[in-house]
Order: C-alpha cells, then sequence, then structure tokens
C-alpha cells in the first residue's frame, strides 16, 4: 500500500512540475519602449517631430527677430501684432504636435499590437508579458528582439497615416 501511495505521489508530482513546465513556455517578455527607442519605425517618428519642432523654432526665432527690430524702432503697433504672431504660431505649434503624436501613436501601437500578438500565435506563446510591469524573470524568454525584426518589416509611412 505504501508503494501505491508514493507510486500515486510521486506521478502527481511529476504531471505538476511537467505542467509547470510546459506554462513556463508559454510565457514571454517583451519590451515596447526598448521596440520604440531601437526599430526603424520608432526612430522615423521621433526624427519625424523633432525636424517639426525645429522648424517651429526657426519659424518662432524669425518672428522674435522681427520683433526686436519693431522693439528698436519703437514701433509699438508692429510690437503687439508681432507679440500676437508669436503666441498665435506657438500655440498652433503646440497643438499640431500634440494632434500628430496622438494619430501616430494610435496607430502605431495598434500596428506593434498585431505584431506581438502575430507573433505570440504563431509561436504558440499563450502569455506575453510587458517587461517593465514584470519584476524579474529570465532574459531567455525576453522577445523583444524577435519583435524589433518583425515590427520593423512591417509597412508604416508617417505622411500617408497622418493624410487618414
Amino acid at each position: 500500500m505504501k508503494k501505491l501511495l508514493i507510486l500515486i505521489c510521486s506521478f502527481t508530482l511529476g504531471i505538476s512540475f511537467l505542467n509547470a513546465a510546459a506554462f513556463a513556455q508559454s510565457l514571454a517578455v517583451v519590451d515596447t519602449n526598448k521596440i520604440f527607442e531601437q526599430s526603424k519605425h520608432g526612430q522615423s517618428i521621433n526624427s519625424y517631430f523633432e525636424k517639426l519642432q525645429s522648424e517651429g523654432i526657426k519659424q518662432l526665432e524669425q518672428l522674435e527677430d522681427k520683433r526686436k527690430k519693431a522693439d528698436e524702432q519703437k514701433d509699438e503697433k508692429l510690437i503687439q501684432n508681432l507679440e500676437s504672431e508669436i503666441q498665435a504660431t506657438a500655440y498652433e505649434l503646440q497643438n499640431k504636435i500634440q494632434n500628430q503624436q496622438t494619430v501616430l501613436f494610435t496607430v502605431i501601437s495598434d500596428k506593434l499590437m498585431n505584431v506581438i500578438d502575430t507573433y505570440r500565435k504563431d509561436n504558440n506563446i499563450d502569455v506575453i508579458l510587458h517587461a517593465t510591469e514584470t519584476a524579474s524573470y529570465n532574459p531567455d524568454i525576453d522577445v523583444t528582439e524577435k519583435i524589433i525584426q518583425e515590427f520593423n518589416k512591417i509597412e508604416f509611412d508617417i505622411q500617408k497615416e497622418l493624410k487618414q
């Protein structure tokens, strides 16, 4: 009877370990922040906004130069008009950047989630967790680099997305 009980316990314990091992293999971790920083799409979006901001700053600097000249000439009406134009231009630029960030971030996030989900399905992974929300994990289950490779393959055109 003891032998049967030991055999049943061993069998049950063995199945538990097999289930735990199978479960561990069906988990993966991904760092979406790293994907946005290192993928070609994330970098192109970053460059786009840096260029947009740089162009806006140049425009504001030109207006400020005009305002300084008007100040030297003591042209109060022109100074007021230029100050209003500077404020309006800064406000428009800020709104444009915020609106475009919202559009592009929404589109690129949806595309990334589709890539992650496809990768999960294609690789028979049950769950992919976000790396920053995981206290600790084995680096062997980190699929971030593989997701970056797949994500870089998808089509993404900033101008096309902003026109839609």
